[in-house]
């Protein structure tokens, strides 16, 4: 048997990855023009193959994902979420989690999140209403938005506007400081005496306060409401034992980044996206315009056809995680290529997005393209929003849904101007619009 020349990785220099410290988001989408498959960069610390090859990324997500960890960034991830759904690296325990928490995401519970989410919506227009003519940081908005959605989600009615406030501040920190720390390989340990971490420590601590504050309430409550965490607190594994507190309050904070910090960035970038596309815009308008006089429901979210495609190509350009990581556990071959194990591998999402061999003019924003885009089989892992494989984001019908519907009272109720110039992605652990989307409010019907 002739022996199959091993493929060549090739690596970054120095002036690339000092090219991708000053853009990384740039350096990501575009690593696919000069890299097809992939390519190895190595600094002090750490090694890692930066992939972005479909096929690879399948094997790495779903055909052999027990030789392919959780890295650093999960470690660190976990400081500030415990060991939820996103960070759990035990698989056995991890299917019993996801299996227990799959009810939640059900179909009625997503008719209880549309009506929610409509509600929500509403309260938002109202403000804005009075603001009309005035400049406003649409990102800043949409994170109050979705934080009040998922917490009357999560909570019912159990929840100020003063702890959606919290809530929103706390993790917007947080966000920042675990992107810091899982960048650099050096970090200090949380547990010492720095200013970033004695605030993040004291911001983690009031979102446990709130959270088991809630839930002790709501066991004291005679006649509790069917909402996310009284199923959390019903639910019962295979051997009829309940999860434990500090579970469900890991699992809560999971919610808390997962439903609410990619949404709030994949709503924003849709939102810049359109107003540098006016014609994608009014097409949005033309199928929503009937929501001028009546709330949309969760039936008529399988009619927003356009608005799906919309959502799906702004979530291809800027993709909500930018890059997944995992650790390699055993040297292993994969399409040709040998990966060491102790190395990272960074599955590369935004390349993914914009690889020419995909994508037809990947950098232009075309809505279109999702018209007869099937997201089954080997797309699965070419177009990838909320990750792929057995890990799959489980709150991806949550968010497609909630989305959907403020895109379709926004898209019909709402007349704003973008006053933001040419906008910074920036890749913390989720791609946030640099400082946010700057809009100005000229005209809000109100219902």
């Amino acid at each position: 048997m002739v022996a199959v020349a091993q493929k060549q990785i090739p690596e970054a220099g120095i002036m690339g990855i000092l090219n991708a410290r000053k853009d990384r988001f740039g350096t990501l989408s575009k690593a696919p023009l000069k890299y097809p498959d992939l390519f190895l960069f190595k600094i002090p610390g750490r090694t890692a193959y930066v992939i972005h090859q479909p096929e690879m990324v399948q094997h790495i997500l779903q055909r052999n994902m027990l030789n392919y960890q959780k890295d650093q960034g999960y470690k660190v991830l976990a400081l500030l979420l415990g060991n939820g759904l996103i960070t759990n690296a035990d698989n056995d325990s991890w299917r019993k989690q996801r299996k227990l928490l799959q009810p939640p995401f059900h179909r009625e519970s997503l008719t209880n999140m549309c009506r929610i989410a409509v509600e929500s919506v509403e309260e938002l227009l109202k403000v804005w209403k009075t603001k009309e003519g005035a400049e406003i940081n649409f990102t800043h908005d949409m994170a109050w938005l979705t934080i009040d959605i998922v917490c009357k989600t999560l909570f019912t009615s159990d929840v100020s506007n003063e702890q959606i406030q919290m809530v929103w501040r706390n993790l917007n920190f947080l966000n920042e400081a675990a992107t810091k720390m899982a960048s650099n390989p050096w970090h200090l340990p949380w547990k010492w005496p720095v200013p970033r971490y004695v605030k993040g420590r004291k911001y983690i601590a009031e979102l446990n306060d709130m959270i088991y504050g809630i839930m002790k309430r709501r066991r004291q409550q005679s006649n509790p409401p069917n909402d996310l965490l009284q199923i959390l607190l019903e639910a019962r594994y295979d051997d009829g034992t309940p999860m434990s507190d500090e579970q469900i309050r890991d699992e809560v904070m999971t919610v808390f980044v997962a439903g609410h910090e990619t949404t709030v960035n994949a709503l924003s970038w849709t939102w810049y996206l359109l107003k540098k596309n006016p014609a994608c815009e009014k097409k949005l308008f033309e199928e929503n315009k009937r929501f001028a006089q009546a709330n949309p429901t969760f039936a008529d979210v399988a009619q927003m056809k356009y608005g799906w495609c919309v959502m799906n190509e702004a979530m291809r350009v800027y993709p909500p995680v930018p890059v997944i990581g995992r650790a390699v556990v055993t040297d292993e071959e994969v399409c040709g290529y040998h990966l060491k194990k102790n190395c990272s591998t960074i599955i590369n999402i935004a390349g993914l997005h914009h690889h020419p061999a995909h994508w037809e003019n990947p950098a232009q924003f075309n809505p279109e393209r999702f018209l007869n885009f099937d997201l089954k089989g080997d797309n699965r892992f070419v177009f990838m929003p909320f990750g792929a494989g057995p890990r799959i984001c489980i709150g991806n019908n949550f968010a497609m849904l909630e989305m959907q519907i403020i895109n379709a009272m926004l898209s019909s109720r709402v007349e704003m101007e973008l006053t933001s110039k040419e906008i910074e992605p920036e890749p913390l652990i989720t791609l946030k619009p640099g400082n946010g989307v700057m809009v100005r409010i000229k005209q809000v019907e109100v219902r």
